[in-house]
C-alpha cells in the first residue's frame, strides 16, 4: 500500500448507523508519511510527495482504520475536501468513490 498520511476526525457519525465516535482516515495527498492532521490544517509537502501542490480545490479519497464500535461496519470512506493545500472537509461513506480513468488513483483535481 505504501505510506499516506493520517486525517483525525473527532465525533462524527458514521454513515451506516449515525452514531458517533472519534475516526482516523488513511488517505494519500501532499507529503505522504504518517502525518497526522485534523481539519482546517495545512498539508507538508516536499518530501514521499502524491499529488499536485499547486491545485487549488481536490478531492482525496480516504478509508477509515477502525470499524464502527456501534454497527461493526468495517469498510467506511472517507471524501476529503482541500482547498489551496488546507483540509477544509471531510464526509464519512459507505460506497468508495470511482475516480475517472484520467486522475492519478485517489484522488481528482477539481481547480
Amino acid at each position: 500500500m505504501g505510506t499516506f498520511n493520517l486525517l483525525m476526525l473527532q465525533n462524527v457519525a458514521c454513515p451506516n448507523c449515525r452514531q458517533f465516535q472519534n475516526w482516523t482516515v488513511q488517505f494519500k495527498y501532499g507529503d505522504c508519511w504518517l502525518h497526522k492532521y485534523g481539519l482546517f490544517e495545512e498539508l507538508r509537502w516536499d518530501g514521499n510527495d502524491v499529488g499536485v501542490r499547486a491545485a487549488k480545490i481536490v478531492l482525496v479519497e480516504g478509508i477509515c482504520e477502525e470499524m464502527c464500535k456501534h454497527c461493526a461496519n468495517d469498510e467506511i470512506y472517507a471524501r476529503i475536501f482541500i482547498d489551496n493545500n488546507k483540509i477544509v472537509a471531510a464526509s464519512l461513506v459507505v460506497k468508495n468513490i470511482i475516480f475517472p480513468i484520467s486522475s492519478d488513483g485517489n484522488y481528482m483535481i477539481i481547480n
